[in-house]
């Protein structure tokens, strides 16, 4: 998830960046933050047994087969993504945001994104707590067990 959210902070900076220099030019910029939408992004989410022949002998070896079927198990079974919503929510949104003269700054279709906004207010070891115990993700990696017993 790091890499996947720098990147949806970086388009949420350049938007805001690029809103702020076109508005001389009365041209109107405006993010899209879904929360999880059912995309085959989601429907293509497999369990360790459907894709444990794909991982290298020295992957299971260093992750540990806990981990990896703890880790791919926690992310098909999410509740975000067992709740994930339709994506015309988003096309809707778009369609919006094109269509109108005076486009909201930020879009925030499904329930989700609106969920976790006010999350973000909260203090950083309060959205960690809740986010440990939503994502059910406990296993340790095992070259990590390997390195504390060192």
């Amino acid at each position: 998830m790091s890499a996947y959210s720098a990147s949806k902070y970086a388009m949420e900076s350049f938007s805001d960046c690029l809103r702020r220099e076109m508005f001389p030019w009365g041209l109107r910029v405006s993010a899209v933050e879904p929360g999880f939408m059912q995309t085959p992004i989601l429907k293509g989410l497999k369990s360790f047994q459907e894709i444990s022949s794909t991982i290298t002998s020295e992957a299971q070896e260093r992750w540990g087969e806990d981990f990896l079927k703890n880790r791919l198990d926690a992310e098909k079974n999410s509740l975000f993504v067992k709740l994930a919503e339709d994506p015309m929510k988003v096309v809707r949104v778009l369609e919006h945001a094109v269509m109108n003269t005076s486009p909201n700054i930020r879009y925030r279709p499904g329930w989700q994104s609106n969920f976790f906004f006010p999350l973000s207010c909260l203090p950083a070891s309060t959205v960690d707590w809740f986010l440990r115990k939503v994502t059910g993700i406990s296993a340790v990696p095992h070259y990590v067990k390997k390195q504390q017993k060192d």
